[in-house]
């Protein structure tokens, strides 16, 4: 993704700050002490306020990147102060000497690079008000057409600075909506490969599963039977990945539509739990599976889906207790199954499966808590809220 400049970065922009405001400390103190010395060949000052003129004369310079404005201020009032109270000298033409005049200059170009933008014809009014009074009259013109350059070279400037800020934010968040899409056409591609690849090896188990007792001799009604439940279970989830992944099919391929499953589904996978040998007990308590909003009945389902698929695995042989509990606040999951010694899987085989729980409960503002409960069992209970948050309501 592309950077912004490293003058953006505020660690840079004060480390410049500290070296800017140092070199203009430097530039005042000289001024001072070119100021004190040279202040009695253009005005008549007694000794005694030498240097306080030449501070005020001098140090507003000090300001110009800390508080320009206040800088600014500062100097055109000491200006017309100093011009009213002390009278001029040796024939010098204007109110004050040449240090104030050019620290005047240095502080309005500083305000307008630096003030409000929208006060910079008021910065202008003022500079050039000052400037007809302290100048030589015959002057004065020249003074006020130099102080309107140097203001519109200064707000030209400053356009310009925010153009390119502007221009560099717009491109950098061009940068990042590219780079999210290049993202998400690599994620299509690779469900499009996956569910594929899924559909195609499902396809051929439900055909091996069908075709098994005319392929294979000896094959009894109880085999086939079983074979019979296994192809159905395969043709189920083939749906599944179907509907789900079916909006990445290619343009002019049509998929079917079918309905999310939800609270009310549950007992069919629990059916088909059973038909594998397995013992599974299923309670719905409360009210019925039809008041259960369809994302909360779909991320139940799934949840009570992977709870059978992760007991049936890591625990074979073990009873699975399934609870649904339904009220008008919330649907409650509670899925248990004892934790027994055999063959079952010791290791995931992929570790997504509570993850992925927790992230659907979390996703519909529920709750999700999996582990074991201390008494020999392995327990899942998830909180599903009945009513979704504000945002995903807005977005379903």
């Amino acid at each position: 993704m592309r950077q912004l400049p490293l003058a953006a970065d505020p660690t840079v922009l004060a480390f410049i700050g500290r070296r800017v405001n140092i070199a203009f400390t430097v530039v005042a103190i000289i001024m001072f002490s070119i100021a004190w010395p040279t202040l009695p060949l253009t005005h008549s000052v007694i000794g005694v306020l030498l240097p306080v003129l030449a501070a005020l004369a001098a140090f507003p310079i000090m300001l110009a990147w800390a508080n320009p404005l206040l800088g600014w201020g500062i100097s055109l009032i000491s200006a017309l102060v100093i011009g009213a109270l002390f009278g001029r000298v040796h024939e010098w033409m204007w109110t004050v000497q040449v240090v104030h005049i050019i620290e005047m200059l240095v502080l309005a170009a500083m305000v307008s690079l630096r003030g409000p933008i929208r006060w910079i014809p008021l910065y202008w009014m003022c500079t050039c008000a000052v400037f007809a009074v302290a100048a030589p009259s015959g002057a004065v013109l020249g003074w006020v057409v130099g102080l309107t350059m140097l203001f519109v070279t200064c707000w030209l400037l400053r356009v310009l600075l925010r153009s390119r800020r502007e221009l560099a934010h717009e491109t950098e968040l061009k940068d990042v909506a590219a780079s999210r899409t290049a993202v998400l056409a690599e994620r299509t591609r690779i469900a499009r490969d996956l569910h594929d690849v899924v559909a195609h090896r499902m396809s051929v188990v439900v055909v091996a599963a069908q075709t098994a007792k005319f392929r294979v001799e000896g094959v009894t009604p109880a085999a086939d039977a079983e074979f019979q439940s296994i192809a159905v279970m395969a043709r189920e989830a083939l749906d599944e990945v179907r509907q789900m992944l079916g909006v990445l099919r290619v343009d002019g391929e049509v998929s079917t539509q079918a309905p999310n499953p939800g609270v009310s589904d549950i007992a069919d996978i629990v059916e088909a739990t059973r038909g594998a040998g397995i013992v599974v007990d299923h309670r719905l308590i409360g009210a019925g599976p039809e008041t259960v909003n369809e994302v909360v009945g779909l991320t139940a389902y799934r949840i009570v889906q992977e709870c059978l698929a992760n007991a049936t695995r890591h625990a074979p042989g073990a009873r699975i207790d399934v609870e649904v509990a339904i009220d008008e606040s919330s649907v409650r999951v509670t899925v248990v199954n004892l934790l027994v010694e055999g063959p079952g899987e010791t290791e995931s085989s992929g570790g997504h499966g509570i993850p992925g729980m927790c992230e659907r409960a979390a996703a519909i503002g529920g709750v999700l808590v999996a582990g074991p409960d201390g008494v020999g069992a392995f327990r899942v209970s998830a909180m599903l809220p009945m009513r979704l948050p504000v945002s995903d309501a807005a977005m379903g």
